[in-house]
């Protein structure tokens, strides 16, 4: 099966717009997260995490974190893996360190698709 990517340009409401905001914050927030996670583990215990590790995780983060509980897995978990693709940027050479993120420097996350397109 082939992966495809769209892009949709969204017309949100007011409080629409202040909805997907806080979702776009709590998404910056978890790959902060997942960044200085990898960062400390490898610097106190000389061990690395990898995406599954930080993927399995998840269930305990959202019973801790319960602003997290309405927001889909699977989104999650891409923000986990665009933490993960930087990594193995910077570590085969191909970019810097990943650096925390502000929340302008942070503007999308991902969402599988759920429906299928006869096109596709």
């Amino acid at each position: 099966m082939a992966l495809r990517r769209a892009t949709f340009r969204l017309y949100p409401t007011k409080k629409i717009n202040e909805i997907l905001y806080y979702h776009r914050r709590l998404h910056k927030d978890l790959y902060n997260a997942a960044v200085y996670h990898r960062k400390t583990q490898y610097q106190k215990f000389g061990k690395s995490v990898k995406y599954l590790d930080q993927q399995n995780c998840l269930p305990a983060f959202k019973e801790q974190w319960t602003e997290y509980t309405n927001i889909n897995s699977q989104a999650l978990q891409a923000t986990l893996k665009r933490v993960d693709f930087g990594f193995n940027r910077f570590f085969t050479g191909l970019a810097k360190y990943p650096k925390l993120k502000s929340i302008r420097h942070y503007s999308s996350w991902t969402y599988p698709l759920l429906i299928s397109h006869p096109f596709w």
